[in-house]
């Protein structure tokens, strides 16, 4: 901690980190997905093998997509313009969905994806009736894993006339939201929030999104307002900014995490709420574990970033990434090139479905989401105590 210790002493201020936290965390790696041989039979490679997802099944407008995996919440102002375009071609292109992310719509975004997902956050930007129905679902942001009971904070630097005008607030200075929404304070409110939003959008699927803490206490509540799907993001999740005070002490590991949501909602037999889960996830071995331990969906951040464009140069707090992904610098954003880092995108995203198909069909199964808890063993005795994956 010296070099942070001296940062403090020297500028009198918490320090400030981007991406995710540095510390060591729980490792999908030590979780191995195990073969089919004769107590189960392994599928043909021509076999076919489902990767169609609905997330909010019993929504009057479920939305639909190809694979398990989409772009997760990204705001415009934390990313540019151009990657925010990239995000929803790519996407497109295997016919999953990006989000919005909490800084409100870019329509040049939205307009190119082929299923988009708006982020509902306390300072309720590009919160209209007329985008409401625009949209093919809704997400109410309570909280993400690497500042767990804070708001967003979006540097001054990266707060341009284009995005002051979009979030309502003067150009060239901090943007901070809440840590809460001031209408929501139970499970009431919750509610009648989950409620208000299903009706104004026509019957889009409406979500729920918190980081990893109470996970059961805050599922309860979750639950109660009834929504069509429940994200939870666990730790290492990333963002573009977050005090590393923070990001190192909080959220619990999205492997206990997802464990523990899927356990609460099968002992209460729901059936009908979408689990996606998000936060760390980077290739297609995470994703199918993620599966089988009870996800239905995974949200993909940082693995995305890196297919279009990113480095880890681990700058995108300073509104200085030099390929062109977490700036609004104008000779910084022209090194994105937005259709480059689509195909990419695509690339990565097709090919982490096909592996999906593989791994079904190497466990015996049809459809990604009959992975189960049972294909899956550990060399960790700290995941097999503690979840019902067996040692191996």
């Amino acid at each position: 901690y010296m070099e942070d210790i001296h940062k403090i002493s020297v500028t009198g201020e918490s320090v400030l980190e981007p991406m995710r936290t540095k510390q060591n965390v729980l490792s999908w790696n030590d979780i191995l997905i195990r073969g089919a041989q004769l107590a189960k039979i392994p599928l043909n490679e021509d076999e076919p093998v489902n990767t169609k997802t609905v997330i909010g099944p019993k929504a009057k407008q479920p939305l639909v997509i190809e694979t398990p995996v989409f772009i997760t919440h990204m705001s415009y102002g934390a990313l540019s313009k151009e990657v925010k375009q990239a995000l929803a071609m790519g996407s497109a292109a295997v016919k999953t969905a990006m989000c919005s992310g909490e800084g409100g719509i870019l329509k040049e975004s939205m307009d190119k994806a082929h299923k988009y997902i708006f982020e509902y956050v306390p300072n309720r930007y590009s919160v209209t009736e007329e985008n409401l129905k625009k949209v093919d679902a809704i997400e109410i942001k309570i909280g993400q894993s690497a500042k767990p009971g804070m708001g967003g904070h979006l540097p001054a630097e990266k707060v341009t006339h284009e995005l002051a005008e979009i979030r309502g607030f003067p150009e060239s200075t901090d943007i901070v939201s809440p840590a809460h929404f001031d209408d929501i304070r139970n499970k009431e409110e919750l509610k009648a929030k989950v409620d208000w939003l299903r009706e104004t959008s026509g019957g889009k699927p409406i979500g729920i999104k918190m980081a990893a803490g109470n996970i059961e206490a805050d599922l309860e509540v979750a639950v109660y307002a009834g929504p069509d799907f429940i994200t939870i993001d666990g730790r290492p999740g990333a963002t573009a900014a977050a005090l590393k005070f923070v990001k190192n002490a909080t959220s619990i590991p999205t492997i206990f995490a997802l464990y523990r949501a899927r356990k609460f909602l099968d002992e209460k037999g729901i059936k009908d709420i979408t689990l996606v889960i998000t936060g760390g996830l980077r290739v297609s071995s995470d994703f199918a574990k993620a599966l089988a331990l009870g996800a239905d969906a995974i949200a993909i951040g940082t693995a995305a970033l890196m297919a279009c464009a990113c480095q880890q140069y681990r700058l995108c707090d300073t509104g200085k990434c030099p390929v062109g992904v977490t700036t609004q610098n104008p000779e910084l954003r022209s090194r994105l090139k937005i259709n480059i880092s689509a195909k990419k995108l695509e690339n990565f995203l097709r090919v982490s479905t096909k592996e999906l198909e593989n791994f079904a069909r190497l466990t015996g199964n049809d459809d990604v989401h009959k992975l189960s808890i049972t294909d899956l063993c550990t060399t960790n005795s700290e995941i097999s105590d503690h979840t019902e994956i067996e040692h191996v």
